[in-house]
């Protein structure tokens, strides 16, 4: 006789479990979801919505890719081909779609059910798709013949799921009837279709039932196959999930998992966890190996109905009443640690030491945690370990990391809830405690001292020997823990990781969104920013000025120098930098393997090239044209190498304009002519004037038929001869008639004038001239009044006109001297066979990791005989090393005067001061304040998190206008110049900085004001004032820490005034009398104002309140005017209030308003967020709070900032 052993698994309550946070990828807010699959290789996950919406949303960047809404009812169920670009959606108006999503539209209808349709899957193999009705059936139809294959009767209810066996022909389908069926469906591959009404009626007879599985109290929701194994789970309305095992002739029940308090909607394996969700708010995830709960994640307002997984990334989807979230179980990131020349760090509870040189891995066991830790510290002297786990609290292990061939030590030593554990000296490592306090233990774990910094510190990082990092509330801070004291500070928040580089001078923040480089005194080097994509690790290169870093999907880079950022490649999967050294990264990913990789760094290469002046290096890339494209021409015209971009560029166009920026005029007239378009010709015309070449321009001028501009060179330059010309041939007689002034040809002019009708001009002309005889014909020409009235007129004679000196020759060129570039590109058998291959040799050293600022050095150094030219020989002589690229040609005979004649060198043009400024400063003031407005704006994205830059205008340009002086001019209108103040003697050395306003006298007079509007009832004014001084504040600047301080209360002042406002203009607009006003009344109360505004509001409140009967809440308010010491009127009023109040303390409405319980307002809706309820998300300039639900949309308060941007904080220090 065969028993059955159960084995049940009972939970006290749920309410004696503790509730985790979700490690979320993805929340998105929608109507109620019943549906969800996850693309197998696109970060896609495709939802069904209950109003008929199906959706297909990025859980990457969070953002939405498509919406179809064909079906007219709830669509339940939903799955993406494993290998087509279609997915199938079926819905409650009993249609099956499938779709093409590379199309964006549905390519056919399946009809045959007759009532909801609950799921629709594709097989993974065959052109079959599963679905199940409340029709009682199970369906499975060829979606590449369009038609049903088969139909399964035999439920006696609504059949609410059904799944294909990931690798077996089977099929599991699960009703409310309380039964689940599995069917053999193997003969459905070699039969021949059969369709009509008999399949339909009689079902398939080829699918036969292979398991009747009963066991269940109530209907069954949910039914799936194990990936692997021969398990099967189900979830029913008997509030239990059950695993049945697969055996050859039957089929029964193994476990039962009890602790949902509602109906369990769903269950889904991933790994060796089953996950289920039920209707009573929660997600429980149990260990099927322990058979145990492990952890259970709740909501407090929605229900769950469905759930998805995709293994291959560790990722579940959940639908719940209100949206969807995709979520992980696990942190994946490994907990490593640099030391020396070993890598150490933990996966699957294992310990793994990497040396870099040699490779060789060791591995040690640890004991068994659920949950990985998060970091791991080690001591360099004794390697000594402190292992962090981010559960229970927080707790630490610390033990002694053995040599190769031995265990770790069972003796390990733990702590519970801390927060981080770092070591800052040989001995000794600090954690955080619970109070927000730093204590200091040595390596047996044994406490030392508690030190309490100024700030509470949250969270603690490596930092130099005898220092660590804190995060606080403002900002991070770099304390000396011997001394007690914060040396250096920086407003960066939400810090995730740190990365410092291998000599502790330069360390990078990384965060969700933003990686801040620093200096080691938290001075800001550049701050880089991705808003769709998260920062994984960050590495700096150990011989370059260069930080590597990592997204969810691509390897990039950041010229620290520079600032620029750029992609080396894609990566399939997330991986973490642990080490870069010149071109040779070592990454370790989710799988736990360390993997050196050799770059393809030619981009990166080319432009340390540029920056070094190695244009040797430079010419070999152009010769062999490795690099190409659009955007390499752009940054080298954009960073003023337009003589090397002129290499690159084969477009015409393209050429003739980087011809004409450096003044390559033989080649912008060859592009020109090959282009021949007048526009191009003018452009080349004007060039060649700026330039000198008068021969030039009169041609391209003549190409162009420009005659006025050649008219207007041959006027200028004296070559009359040439305007005469041009006056003669030309048939345009205004033309004529103008330059016919400045060669002096005066019967032309007569003649001119006489054709175009205008006799008394002509005779006018003629006489001045001495003209006598032609202006007698004129004169007789005329009618009598006016040839009376001419010779009336007095007539000058014209005096003699100089004739100019012509100038008919280019104007004299200095003799500048050559660039390095141009001398090289010059030099004879630069390129040949030869050194092709020699320079693939020099190429394969670079690549080598060798430090490139010497391999040119070397090189000639090594090879003095290796048939290189005199001159080549000669600079080695004299010492190439130095590389200073100076030429002087001693000579032998001197002149009289002792010196000789050399070429004239003209001096280099240093760039113009607001471009200073712009180049050396990351204040946005300062950019506006140089006219830079583009960058300025990029700036305050990245330290504010600027969204709308519209309402800064005015004070921009009043900046601009401040900082910049103009004066009168002879050649032009006017002439504007910056404004700068000069360093003071001790600053000698220091950079020039712009000479801006002291904006700090100016906001104070703006609060007066605003105060004074607050007090008269001008709320509207009130307002304006208040958002004006925030908006005026982001370009105010300071010295020292009193006038920071006077800024910082002057912004937070405006702010909380600004969001107050906000919310008595809210409480105008609507009716006075509602419950909505008296709850917006008070509200306003809480708002930190001044004692006599407080007063004020505390006053209005209290009346609105004791006007709508709500006694009780009335003499509360009125206790809280008392305590401000109010006139004595109204200390009258509220006397009387608090005794009725004593009487009568009832309400008459019911108000959203609990004064004991601290809240946030949140500035849009303006609702109360209760602590411990909400957490709220914060504007990232003026901080105003805000519900998590507004995250990415404008700040309303102060109208230029976004809610819950990181953001690395406003630089406005002078």
């Amino acid at each position: 006789m065969f028993f059955l052993r159960f084995f049940i698994i009972l939970l006290a309550a749920s309410a004696e479990f503790i509730f985790l946070d979700m490690l979320t990828k993805f929340d998105v807010r929608s109507c109620r979801v019943k549906g969800i699959s996850f693309h197998k290789s696109r970060p896609w996950v495709l939802c069904g919505l209950h109003n008929g919406t199906v959706q297909i949303w990025d859980y990457r960047t969070n953002t939405s890719i498509d919406t179809y809404t064909e079906h007219s009812g709830s669509v339940r169920g939903v799955d993406f081909h494993i290998s087509q670009p279609l997915f199938v959606s079926g819905a409650d108006d009993y249609l099956i779609k499938v779709w093409n999503y590379k199309l964006r539209r549905c390519l056919f209808t399946l009809r045959g059910h007759m009532d909801y349709i609950r799921v629709t899957f594709f097989h993974h193999e065959q052109p079959w798709i599963l679905s199940c009705s409340d029709d009682f059936t199970v369906r499975i139809w060829n979606w590449q013949s369009r038609s049903s294959v088969a139909c399964l009767p035999g439920h006696n209810h609504y059949v609410m799921c059904a799944q294909f066996h990931p690798r077996e022909d089977l099929v599991v389908s699960a009703s409310l009837d309380r039964t689940i069926r599995v069917w053999d469906i193997s003969s459905l591959r070699l039969r021949k279709q059969e369709v009509g009404i008999a399949q339909d009626l009689l079902g398939t007879t080829d699918v036969t039932l292979k398991y009747l599985l009963e066991g269940h109290e109530k209907g069954v929701n949910w039914v799936c196959f194990h990936p692997t194994k021969p398990y099967i789970a189900s979830a029913a309305d008997d509030r239990t999930v059950r695993v049945w095992r697969m055996m050859e002739s039957s089929c029964h029940e193994e476990l039962q998992l009890r602790g949902h308090t509602n109906n369990v909607c769903c269950v889904t394996y991933l790994k060796d966890f089953l996950i289920s969700d039920s209707e009573d708010r929660t997600i429980r995830v149990w260990d099927v190996k322990s058979r145990s709960p492990i952890m259970v994640f709740r909501r407090d307002t929605d229900r769950y109905w469905i759930l998805a997984t995709l293994p291959e990334k560790n990722l579940i989807a959940a639908g719940h009443d209100s949206g969807m979230q995709v979520f992980k179980l696990f942190r994946e990131r490994p907990a490593w640690v640099v030391n020396g020349r070993l890598l150490h760090y933990i996966y699957e509870d294992t310990l793994y030491s990497h040396d870099f040189e040699s490779r060789a891995e060791y591995k040690f066991n640890l004991a068994h945690h659920l949950h990985p830790p998060c970091t791991i510290s080690c001591n360099p002297v004794d390697n000594m370990a402190v292992l962090w786990y981010d559960t229970d609290g927080g707790m630490t292990e610390t033990f002694t990391i053995p040599k190769p061939g031995y265990a770790v030590d069972a003796d390990i030593k733990k702590r519970l809830n801390v927060t981080d554990a770092v070591f800052f000296a040989p001995s000794k490592y600090v954690f955080v405690d619970k109070s927000n306090k730093l204590v200091v233990c040595n390596c047996q774990g044994e406490r030392e001292k508690v030190v309490s910094p100024e700030h509470s510190c949250k969270r603690v990082f490596p930092g130099p020997m005898g220092y660590v990092l804190c995060q606080t509330d403002t900002g991070v801070e770099l304390y000396h823990m011997a001394q007690h004291t914060v040396t250096a500070e920086a407003a960066v928040s939400g810090i995730r990781h740190v990365a410092w580089d291998k000599e502790f001078n330069k360390v990078a923040f990384i965060s969700k969104n933003t990686i801040t480089v620093m200096t080691k005194r938290l001075k800001l080097i550049t701050t880089i920013v991705a808003s769709t994509v998260r920062m994984k690790s960050a590495a700096f290169d150990e011989q370059r000025n260069i930080l590597y870093y990592t997204t969810a999907n691509h390897l990039k880079y950041c010229n620290l120098r520079t600032g620029e950022c750029s992609t080396i490649q894609s990566m399939k999967n997330p991986a973490y930098l642990v080490r870069a050294s010149g071109d040779t990264i070592w990454m370790i990913t989710r799988e736990g393997r360390v993997t050196m990789q050799e770059l393809d760094n030619l981009e990166l290469n080319f432009k340390l090239k540029l920056q070094q002046q190695a244009y040797r290096e430079v010419i070999k890339i152009i010769h062999r044209k490795q690099l190409q494209g659009q955007a390499l021409v752009g940054y080298l015209h954009k960073h003023g190498h337009s003589e090397i971009a002129l290499h690159f560029v084969t477009e015409p166009f393209t050429r003739f304009n980087l011809a004409v920026e450096c003044g390559a005029l033989e080649i912008a007239k060859s592009t020109a002519m090959e282009l021949n378009q007048a526009s191009v010709w003018r452009r080349l015309a004007e060039a060649a004037i700026t330039n000198g070449d008068i021969q030039l321009a009169q041609f391209a001028n003549s190409k162009a038929s420009n005659f006025h501009g050649g008219a207007l060179l041959s006027l200028i330059t004296g070559n009359m001869a040439a305007l005469g010309h041009l006056v003669d041939t030309t048939n345009d007689d205004n033309f004529k008639l103008h330059y016919g002034l400045y060669v002096s040809d005066a019967q032309k002019r007569v003649q001119i004038l006489s054709n175009a009708g205008q006799l008394p001009l002509a005779y006018l002309t003629a006489k001045s001239n001495g003209l006598d005889d032609l202006a007698s014909a004129i004169l007789d020409k005329m009618d009598p009044d006016v040839s009376e009235r001419m010779l009336k007129a007095k007539v000058h004679p014209i005096s003699e006109i100089p004739k100019p000196f012509a100038v008919t020759e280019n104007w004299p060129m200095l003799q500048v001297e050559e660039s390095m570039f141009a001398r090289l590109l010059k030099e004879p058998g630069q390129f040949n066979a030869a050194q092709a291959v020699l320079g693939d040799e020099e190429e394969e050293e670079d690549h080598a990791g060798a430090g490139w600022d010497e391999d040119d050095y070397d090189d000639t150094n090594n090879n003095a005989g290796m048939g290189m030219d005199e001159e080549r020989e000669e600079r080695e002589v004299e010492g190439e090393g130095w590389d200073d690229d100076l030429e002087i040609q001693v000579p032998t005979d001197y002149g009289a005067d002792g010196a000789q004649k050399g070429q004239y060198v003209v001096p280099v043009e240093h760039p113009p001061l607001p471009q200073h400024w712009v180049e050396m400063y990351s204040l946005p003031a300062f950019h506006v304040a140089a006219g830079s407005f583009a960058t300025a704006f990029d700036l305050l994205r990245r330290q504010i998190g600027l969204c709308d830059p519209e309402p800064l205008k005015p004070y921009m340009m009043n900046l601009w206008t401040s900082a910049n002086a103009s004066r009168p001019s002879w050649l032009v209108t006017s002439v504007v110049f910056p404004l700068t103040k000069y360093p003071s003697g001790e600053q000698r050395g220091a950079h020039h900085a712009p000479l801006l306003p002291e904006y700090i006298p100016v906001l104070t007079e703006k609060l007066r004001a605003g105060y004074t509007a607050f007090v008269e009832g001008r709320f509207a004014d009130a307002q304006s004032h208040f958002v004006g001084i925030m908006h005026q504040a982001v370009f105010a600047t300071y010295e020292d820490e009193k006038q920071r301080a006077a800024l910082l209360e002057l912004m937070s002042i405006a702010s909380e005034y600004a969001r107050a406002l906000s919310v008595q203009l809210h409480c105008r607009s609507i009716d006075g009398n509602s419950k909505e006003a008296l709850e917006l009344s008070l509200y306003f109360t809480h708002f930190k104002l001044q004692r006599s505004h407080l007063t004020l509001a505390l006053s209005q409140a209290m009346s609105k309140a004791y006007k709508m009967k709500n006694i009780k809440t009335a003499a509360a308010v009125a206790r809280r005017l008392l305590d401000q010491d109010p006139p004595k009127t109204k200390a009258n009023q509220a006397l009387a209030i608090v005794a009725e109040g004593e009487r009568n303390p009832t309400d008459s409405e019911k108000l959203e308003y609990d004064e004991r319980n601290p809240f946030f307002l949140c500035s849009f809706s303006h609702r109360p967020m209760y602590k411990g309820t909400i957490d709220p998300i914060r504007c990232s300039y003026c901080h105003s709070p805000a519900h998590p639900e507004h995250k990415g949309k404008a700040c309303p308060v102060c109208k230029i900032a976004l809610l819950g941007a990181e953001t690395a904080g406003l630089v406005n220090r002078a």
